[in-house]
């Protein structure tokens, strides 16, 4: 991989992982939405760029996995009462999809099985362990 791209790579995962580490822990779901959905994009990009490289149709399920992700992450602003369960319910269902495509891509990424740099496994890892927060924390209504 350019290094250039590779340096470039890491701020823009570094902002992603700020913006949704924020949301997450300030319970603001617009964020953490925000930067989960625009995060999808940077791996679709990559793979789609590794594909026309190679031909491999390992590539075009991940690009269809993160696409996915993009779009049940797509931050709108639908409001629901707050006491809803329907919501809370599909809100974890979501919530633990993103978890494990992100967990599936940090392994495919660190066994090597993609032409990536490791540190973008690791970054997978993180949004995963954001994700795991924001599904299982315990709600603090103010």
């Amino acid at each position: 991989m350019n290094p250039s791209i590779e340096i470039v790579g890491n701020f823009v995962c570094l902002f992603f992982i700020l913006i949704a580490a924020y949301g997450a822990l300030k319970q603001k779901s617009e964020l953490l939405l925000f930067g989960v959905c625009f995060f999808g994009t940077l791996p679709i990009i990559g793979e789609g760029i590794a594909y026309a490289k190679d031909d491999n149709m390992l590539h075009l399920v991940i690009v269809m996995m993160f696409f996915v992700q993009v779009i049940i992450t797509l931050p709108t602003n639908l409001r629901y009462g707050d006491k809803n369960k329907a919501v809370e319910v599909l809100n974890k269902k979501i919530g633990f999809a993103v978890l494990a495509i992100n967990l599936f891509q940090g392994y495919l990424i660190l066994s090597e099985v993609l032409d990536v740099p490791s540190q973008f496994g690791y970054v997978h890892f993180t949004f995963s362990l954001i994700m795991l927060y924001s599904v299982i924390r315990p709600e603090q209504r103010v």
